[in-house]
């Protein structure tokens, strides 16, 4: 028997304008503001500016982060911060990683303990 489709009729229509609005009324405040558009819908902005990357498949974004962050020294260590490209990685170190371990690695980098070969 095939399941059977909850709105095959019309019972989930309200009855009128003010049914509608008693309804919504009983919304919770954070789900009103969505519905009359005065909230934008999130957007992550992890999808927003990275691709999707194949060496990193699953949610946690730990090792993708810090990737970006070497990929992005590598890079202008070897062809110089003038070079366009490598802002891809800046772009996504920075949206993807948090503001305490990028300052923990810069003082890394800068008393010379940073924990990876950033030569090209």
């Amino acid at each position: 028997m095939a399941p059977q489709n909850p709105f095959a009729d019309d019972s989930h229509v309200a009855e009128s304008t003010e049914d509608l609005a008693k309804t919504i009324a009983s919304f919770p405040p954070y789900v009103r503001a969505h519905l009359s558009g005065a909230v934008e819908p999130y957007k992550s902005p992890k999808s927003a500016v990275t691709n999707y990357d194949p060496r990193f498949p699953n949610q946690n974004q730990t090792a993708h982060c810090w990737q970006y962050y070497v990929d992005y020294f590598k890079c202008i260590n070897s062809m110089g911060e003038g070079y366009k490209p490598c802002n891809q990685f800046k772009t996504g170190y920075r949206l993807l990683c948090p503001d305490t371990w990028v300052e923990k690695w810069d003082e890394q980098r800068e008393n010379g303990i940073f924990p990876a070969d950033l030569s090209a």
